[in-house]
Parts: C-alpha cells; sequence; structure tokens
C-alpha cells in the first residue's frame, strides 16, 4: 500500500505538470530516454548496493533513518520515470500525456507489487 501511495503521489505531481506546462514530455530528449532511464536506474541500483554493503550508506541509515526514505523514493520516481519513457515512446501521439502518466501509474504499481509478492 505505502508503494502505491508514493508512486501516486509522484504521478499526481506528474500530472499538474502537464496541466500547467504545455512543454512537458514535449522535448526532443523524451524520444531517448527510454534508452536513458533503464542506464539511470541501473547505476542507481548498482550505486545504492555498493554503498549499503561497503558500509558508509549503512552506518549513516543507523543514526538517519530518514535516508532511507528518501532512498526509496528516489528509486521510486526512476522506476516511474522509466517506465513512463517507455509508455511515451510506444504509445507516442496515440494518447494524450494525462492518460500516459495514468498508465505509468498503473504499471508501475502493478509490476511493483508483482515483484514485491514473488519475493
Amino acid at each position: 500500500m505505502f508503494l502505491v501511495i508514493i508512486i501516486g503521489l509522484l504521478s499526481l505531481f506528474m500530472y499538474f505538470q502537464v496541466k500547467k506546462s504545455d512543454t512537458f514530455l514535449k522535448h526532443r530528449l523524451w524520444d531517448k530516454m527510454y534508452v536513458v532511464m533503464p542506464v539511470i536506474v541501473f547505476i542507481s541500483l548498482v550505486l545504492v548496493m555498493i554503498l549499503f554493503l561497503t558500509g558508509p550508506l549503512s552506518e549513516v541509515t543507523q543514526s538517519n533513518r530518514w535516508l532511507i526514505y528518501v532512498v526509496t523514493y528516489y528509486m521510486l520516481f526512476v522506476i516511474n520515470m522509466t517506465v513512463l519513457a517507455v509508455i511515451h515512446k510506444v504509445k507516442k501521439n496515440t494518447i494524450s500525456n494525462e492518460h500516459k502518466i495514468g498508465y505509468s501509474f498503473l504499471w508501475t504499481s502493478l509490476v511493483l507489487l508483482l515483484v514485491i509478492f514473488i519475493l
């Protein structure tokens, strides 16, 4: 439930940005983000794992528990943006940007819940 609420709030933030700005998801870079975002997710995961396993991040999180939430929010945001980039590439101009954000919320939530259920 925590994951769905956080992903929902992140998606709501992006939805309001789409309503406010006409240029959100229209930059030329978004056509390449489906390649860039998985690389960022991979690098972020590897970096977090290395920092936790070597000790610096695990020692800091022992005294500052809020840092775990910051890392969790960051990872959820990056994963949600990756799903949004893939949906943006696949659906291009067939659906509105608001629907793309809704689909990214739905798919991100379902995939993460499925992964947690399998684990």
